[in-house]
């Protein structure tokens, strides 16, 4: 076996392992709400439990001879990046989940590459192909398939309202991941994790003190913690740790190709965890919806 296929082999495996464990947080978040618990409780339970990892991470990453301190315009970067990829996309992120199934969730947020690149063209001043741009026709196809598909099966208000909710969370997503790449270029992937996540905690917390009793997160059913250690650790640490990882190994645009094998293992998880109903509709607009996210990653 050679060394640039183990190489490529072990990429493979991060970005896959972190698109598969950063997926599984929505089924853990809807069996939370199983035990009453509304989103911002949700997903205040998972950042207190996180944050320690977090902060031992930015520890160790920043105590080496060779490393360049963080400067005041570093700073405000992470801090406005903790807020649009980890703290506003996951509030209206756990805010949706409310009201629209896993695989329909799965099947919006996976649009961000296609955010990314109109981002490109917008911000960036790229060029936009035309085989891309029918790329991501075919993926907002699917999604209008697989809403239909729900909307069908109950409320049609409700499910609108948590499909822009998504829709919204996926735009946030997109704008940090558009702005991530020269940051954990510079300082590295650990540190940038480390800093970035470590903020959104910050965030998450504070929102949490001023909308809730702040000992409301002690009183929780005994289900709810176990769900909460299973969101902090396998729903935010470790994809966290492996995205940085992985979208400095793979670049943007295989780590959105291989991402894609998240979406897809979740709704399989979403079935044996959740019980949720998997018809031929679904499964038509899931598959389109992930075609054309492919095809816009490896278009650009």
């Amino acid at each position: 076996m050679s060394r640039s296929f183990r190489s490529s082999l072990l990429t493979f495996l991060i970005v896959a392992g972190s698109s598969l464990f950063f997926c599984s947080k929505a089924v853990f978040v809807k069996l939370a709400y199983r035990y009453g618990l509304d989103a911002v409780t949700t997903l205040a339970l998972r950042m207190a439990m996180a944050f320690p990892f977090f902060l031992i991470g930015g520890i160790w990453a920043s105590s080496g001879k060779h490393v360049q301190p963080l400067t005041g315009r570093d700073w405000a970067r992470l801090a406005l990046l903790g807020f649009c990829g980890w703290y506003f996309s996951s509030v209206i992120n756990f805010m949706g989940l409310e009201h629209v199934s896993v695989g329909l969730e799965r099947m919006i947020l996976y649009t961000y590459p296609s955010i990314v690149l109109l981002g490109s063209v917008l911000v960036l001043r790229k060029p936009l192909k035309w085989g891309v741009a029918g790329a991501m026709l075919l993926s907002y196809l699917g999604i209008l398939i697989g809403y239909y598909a729900e909307a069908s099966a109950k409320s049609g208000g409700e499910t609108w309202l948590g499909a822009l909710l998504i829709f919204g969370s996926a735009i946030s997503y997109a704008i940090f991941v558009l702005f991530s790449g020269e940051m954990i270029s510079r300082i590295g992937p650990i540190r940038f994790t480390s800093c970035v996540v470590g903020f959104s905690c910050l965030y998450v917390l504070i929102h949490f003190v001023l909308t809730h009793p702040p000992g409301a997160i002690l009183k929780l059913p005994a289900e709810a913690y176990g769900c909460g250690v299973a969101l902090a650790v396998a729903g935010t640490v470790i994809p966290s740790y492996l995205f940085g990882i992985g979208l400095k190994r793979a670049g943007a645009q295989a780590f959105a190709v291989i991402g894609m094998i998240g979406p897809l293992g979740t709704v399989g998880l979403a079935w044996m965890l959740l019980g949720e109903a998997i018809n031929p509709v679904q499964v038509l607009g899931l598959a389109l919806t992930l075609a054309g996210g492919a095809m816009v990653a490896v278009g650009k």
